[in-house]
């Protein structure tokens, strides 16, 4: 293969939004695409990349980029393996609309300061994403309204004005309300965090969300403190739009509950994908290559090749390499079932001390707590962390360590022998295991009001799910629930929905929620119902309309506009499958450690030791998380208790190796 032309650098004259000219640097990077000459700028001077100015926005205009050839049409109403479709015979067939490039803006007074962060920016970034320049907010408020009008997304504000008007608020307000996805950075010199003054800007925007992290400008070139924060920005942005070339295409109406679904576990087990409607374009494309399809059956279209039809969850695991098999003819060392906080973190401390481990989820890998939008208070991540991505950053580590995960398998009963504990699986495969570890979680009860259980799926959430958020744009929203779940689900809901209210039971939230999202609610405009119980729905056979509430002191009764109502109240735990000799409470929480022999457990403990903390009334069954009676609910807690119950589930082999 003969390589390409060699690396070169140009200088051109790049004008910002003051209008001021200044050099920049541009390196020239080059794809070869064949091994003859027909090797392509990919990022080039100005002379090869048609780098332009217009309206003082620095712009790279990109040559065409090849699109994925068009898939070929399938006859088959299933999923077909190993099929070689759409391939090309040498070169892609191009598409006539290319996707526009999203922009990144910096607002920033300073000259030099403004230079430094845009140089960074263009080295790293310019061959993916234009960089827009301006030295005040005004000019700022005009290359936001000029990108939304467009059509162009503007996916990092990086800006050191918090100057607010009557019309627009601050530059991060009205990217917020233009680009609801945006993140947005408060730009600071290195050390001026020590300036009490600073210290109290950038404490402010943060708890009044009005910017998402603050971001130190860089000190050399490059800088890699400096790229660390905008791609963590960038990566925020990237898993939760739609801006990237999608791994799956679900064709379905948004009436029907599976469609949600699938969408809902797409998104949960990180896998891109786009929503078409079975009446677009793209939908009828789909559709229109299969037979014996019925109309209240989803389609997913798999990027690549494939097409499935109503498929289950195990079949969307198969499809994108999530194992869902187990193995049945060998004996793990511990059993987790359960893939939350808690089980990740048992799984990532049992395989990396060397036990054999097998992990069970029913469900999607995170929980309850993956379908969190944001979760600011966790060790380690000053910005956040989403509950998707903490998890998925979980569930690498574990699988690194050795530990293998049965995806999509449900624990229907267990039974105990001298092996150890046999699990069996809802499709009647059975695992044995020398102990277990319960993980599972809660979920939340269905509420019995009238009219509401007909909207379910489609327009009633139970559980704070993040990836219906969107799907609220411009629509009135109700939250019912005071804890931290229900909190991060009105503050993401916020950055789409025309109002969000949280309704509670209780006279306020300072019982039960944390204090800084207390804050971050107040300052996102979210309204607080206090006192108020749910008690009757109203809507059309296109969804909800609206929410009766009563008050439960006054007794009176307000109907409230809601095109959807998200639920996390009335949790209930996975433990219906659990053997009756260990001790639960009334609703099915597990007693562990000194709670269990309060509760009568010395009756059924047959060791002469005490039991371990996390130990149930059986030997060798611990339970961790939301699952364990007197748990602290909280990601944390969960994560602290599963990389503690380790050390005993160790003592528990040796104590039956040495019986």
């Amino acid at each position: 293969m003969r390589p390409g032309p060699k690396l070169e650098h140009h200088r051109c004259q790049v004008q910002a939004l003051d209008g001021r000219p200044r050099r920049h640097t541009l390196s020239g990077e080059f794809l070869q695409r064949r091994a003859d000459k027909d090797a392509q700028p990919l990022v080039g001077g100005a002379d090869r990349a048609g780098l332009s100015i217009h309206a003082g926005i620095v712009e790279r205009e990109t040559p065409s980029r090849p699109a994925p050839a068009a898939l070929e049409s399938s006859a088959a109403a299933e999923y077909t393996r190993g099929q070689n479709r759409g391939h090309s015979t040498g070169r892609f067939r191009m598409t006539s609309e290319q996707p526009k490039r999203p922009r990144i803006l910096v607002c920033l007074a300073s000259p030099h300061s403004r230079g430094r962060i845009v140089d960074e920016l263009t080295r790293r970034y310019s061959s993916d994403y234009d960089v827009v320049a301006s030295d005040s907010a005004v000019r700022a408020f005009d290359a936001l309204r000029d990108a939304s009008s467009s059509a162009v997304p503007v996916v990092l504000v990086l800006s050191d004005d918090l100057t607010e008007d009557t019309t627009h608020g601050s530059v991060f307000h009205l990217a917020r309300h233009l680009f609801p996805d945006v993140r947005r950075g408060l730009v600071i010199e290195w050390g001026s965090w020590a300036l009490p003054k600073t210290a109290e800007v950038v404490l402010s925007a943060l708890a009044s969300t009005q910017a998402d992290c603050y971001i130190v400008l860089p000190r050399r070139s490059p800088d890699e403190y400096f790229h660390r924060a905008v791609t963590e920005l960038l990566y925020a942005v990237e898993r939760s739009s739609t801006l990237t070339t999608p791994d799956a295409t679900i064709v379905g109406s948004s009436s029907l509950p599976r469609v949600h679904e699938i969408i809902r576990y797409l998104s949960r087990a990180g896998i891109r994908h786009r929503v078409s409607s079975p009446e677009s374009a793209a939908g009828s494309a789909i559709l229109g290559s299969l037979t014996a399809v019925g109309s209240d059956a989803p389609v997913v279209e798999v990027a690549g090749g494939g097409i499935l039809v109503n498929p289950s969850n195990a079949e969307l695991a198969d499809v994108f390499g999530l194992s869902t098999s187990v193995p049945t003819s060998e004996i793990s060392d511990v059993a987790i079932v359960g893939a939350g906080p808690g089980g990740l973190a048992a799984a990532v401390y049992a395989a990396s001390e060397g036990l054999r481990t097998l992990v069970l989820e029913r469900d999607s890998v995170g929980g309850q707590a993956g379908s969190s939008s944001l979760i600011r208070n966790y060790l380690g991540f000053a910005s956040g962390v989403s509950g998707a991505d903490l998890s998925d950053r979980a569930y690498q580590q574990a699988w690194a360590f050795g530990a293998r995960f049965g995806h999509t398998r449900n624990v229907v009963g267990m039974s105990m022998d001298d092996e150890g504990f046999r699990l069996t699986l809802d499709r009647g495969d059975e695992v044995v295991a020398r102990s277990v570890i319960v993980a599972t979680g809660v979920s939340y009860r269905r509420l019995h009001v009238p009219g509401l259980e007909r909207y379910v799926g489609t327009s009633v959430f139970y559980g704070a799910t993040a990836v219906e958020a969107k799907a609220q744009t411009g629509k009135h929203v109700l939250v019912i629930g005071g804890g931290n779940s229900a909190g991060q689900a009105a503050l993401h809901l916020a950055r789409y929905a025309a109002s969000v209210s949280l309704v509670v039971r209780g006279p306020n939230l300072a019982a039960s929620m944390s204090s800084y999202l207390i804050t971050q609610l107040s300052a996102a405009g979210v309204a607080l119902l206090t006192e108020r119980k749910i008690v009757g729905a109203i809507g059309t056979d296109e969804g909800l309309d609206a929410v009766v509430l009563r008050h439960r002191v006054a007794g009176d009764e307000t109907t409230v506009p809601a095109s959807a109502l998200f639920i996390t109240i009335g949790a209930a735990p996975h433990t219906e499958w659990i053997d009756d000799a260990v001790l639960r409470d009334q609703w099915g929480y597990v007693f562990t450690g000194n709670d269990m022999v309060v509760e009568g457990g010395r009756r059924v403990w047959s060791r002469d030791r005490p039991p371990a903390p996390l130990e149930s009334s059986v030997p060798g069954f611990f339970a961790v998380g939301d699952v364990r009676r007197g748990s602290v609910k909280r990601v944390a807690s969960a994560v602290g208790e599963g990389s503690v119950v380790v050390s005993s589930v160790h003592a528990f082999l040796a104590e039956r190796n040495a019986r």
